[in-house]
């Protein structure tokens, strides 16, 4: 580990929120539920699609809705490292100088019941809603507060 060593010692670690993440899967997976049984009441099947072309649509909606559905356990890998030089977001190391001035902002769109928050520097945004108190480990690293 040799990039360790030039990164200075470590300050603090933010993980990944499991239970956030299976919280929100599970509510996902309950709101699809709901819709597949309020569609299958609604209209029955009586046996196979009517042609390949269709048999092949409902095929894509479904997969589309379990890649919706399980779309947030991808993030159980999520991890912010903050160092003396600079922050390990993933697997990347990005230094202070680069990232520049670092704050925090938390988005409600009127398409999502849930709220995402943004790590925002003068490089990129950075998804990290679902990582545990990463603001607060944030400043706990680089101001000593909470």
């Amino acid at each position: 580990m040799p990039e360790n060593v030039s990164m200075g010692r470590q300050l603090a670690h933010a993980h990944a929120n499991r239970g956030k993440i299976l919280f929100h899967t599970a509510i996902r997976f309950v709101l699809a539920g709901v819709v597949v049984l309020a569609g299958i009441r609604g209209n029955p099947p009586k046996g196979g699609p009517v042609n390949f072309l269709a048999g092949l649509l409902a095929a894509c909606i479904a997969l589309a809705a379990l890649a919706w559905v399980f779309f947030p356990l991808i993030h159980c890998r999520d991890c912010l490292d903050f160092y003396e030089t600079g922050i390990t977001i993933g697997r990347r190391f990005w230094t202070l100088e680069t990232l520049g001035n670092i704050s925090f902002m938390d988005v409600r769109s009127n398409f999502s019941m849930f709220e995402r928050t943004y790590m925002c520097t003068e490089a990129r945004r950075f998804n990290v809603t679902y990582i545990k108190d990463a603001k607060k480990n944030y400043n706990r690293a680089y101001f000593n507060e909470i």
